[in-house]
């Protein structure tokens, strides 16, 4: 079913992006705007009657927003409320809690946005009511950093209870391809302490990996990415005209260089469309520029070793994503000294 349900959501999605295209034979932007706005209405609208609905069951001292975050298919819940009628200021057992909060969902929440969008399709005279959504997460703790962006602590996945919550991530840099892979499984560690932890420990924690970083392969520590435009950058003078990107400029250096050294016949060179990695430069070096792109391995030949700035890689790759995501919850990436600590 699981299966079923996202080839169906990539079919339409696809049929939806043909649409809003001038070349497909179907054409029409009355029709992309259509779904646009109908997607739109019915989020806003389950929206608005959860809030109406818990509002009127928890009656609090003044009108709550309850709806914490909403995405094109999915509303984002927040209950503490009701926990705390039901259980107090004191939870022993999460599982209980969570057990809870699963019966409500399928006993109430469910049939109350059935009900919501049965009104909706009367109220725009549709053919058929077709809008249904169930449960997904259920979690302790949840952090966004922008739409799409967040992390959430999950207890219950669909009705698949973990022993230990997990964490799922989307959006964040963790997740992503053009993250160096040496970062990726010490993000998800700051996202646990974030959870679970304190400001201290993930300070701690940071200052560990980054004596690390120092010590891995040059290689490992590389922007990955994908290249395109060699020709389209490519300049006979210059090497690469103005306002080339980075990885562009990385993969025409390293291009000049195999054929400088004469090493063409040793490794191949850099083409579109290939899978490459990008890292900085400290400066002066034999490059004379500020970064360098390989495919798989930086070659000895270059010289360029002892002039990979580990230290500017570390703050792009690291401990920038990482203060967006640390910032959110008002924590810093090191320990910030006051006047207080000047004085003593």
């Amino acid at each position: 079913y699981h299966n079923m349900q996202n080839n169906l959501k990539t079919t339409l999605n696809s049929a939806f992006g043909a649409m809003g295209n001038e070349h497909f034979r179907y054409f029409d932007q009355r029709i992309a705007e259509a779904v646009t706005t109908s997607g739109q209405l019915s989020i806003k609208w389950i929206e608005k009657e959860i809030n109406r609905y818990l509002n009127e069951v928890l009656k609090p001292e003044e009108e709550k927003d309850y709806v914490v975050a909403v995405d094109t298919d999915s509303v984002y819940i927040c209950m503490d409320d009701l926990v705390k009628t039901v259980y107090g200021d004191t939870i022993d057992d999460k599982n209980k809690v969570v057990d809870f909060l699963d019966k409500v969902c399928s006993e109430q929440m469910e049939k109350i946005i059935d009900k919501s969008y049965q009104k909706l399709a009367e109220y725009v005279n549709a053919y058929d009511q077709k809008m249904v959504m169930k449960r997904e997460n259920i979690a302790d703790k949840a952090l966004w950093t922008a739409k799409k962006r967040y992390i959430m602590n999950v207890y219950d996945a669909e009705g698949v209870r973990y022993e230990k919550p997990q964490l799922k991530v989307m959006g964040i840099e963790s997740v992503r391809s053009s993250t160096p892979a040496a970062c990726k499984e010490k993000m998800k560690g700051i996202f646990n302490i974030i959870m679970n932890g304190t400001e201290e420990d993930a300070i701690n924690y940071i200052d560990k990996f980054r004596e690390e970083f120092r010590t891995l392969k040059a290689e490992d520590i590389f922007f990955p990415r994908s290249v395109r435009g060699i020709k389209k950058y490519h300049d006979a003078a210059q090497l690469y005209i103005k306002g080339s990107p980075i990885h562009v400029k990385g993969a025409l250096i390293y291009n000049k260089l195999l054929k400088d050294k004469k090493l063409l016949n040793s490794y191949p060179t850099i083409k579109d469309g290939e899978k490459i990695k990008f890292a900085y430069l400290k400066k002066p070096n034999p490059v004379g520029d500020t970064v360098i792109a390989i495919l798989n391995t930086l070659p000895e030949e270059f010289g360029l070793k002892e002039y990979i700035d580990y230290d500017l890689q570390f703050q792009k790759s690291f401990i920038e994503p990482m203060s967006s995501v640390m910032g959110a919850v008002g924590w810093n990436t090191e320990h910030i000294s006051t006047l207080e600590d000047f004085f003593g």
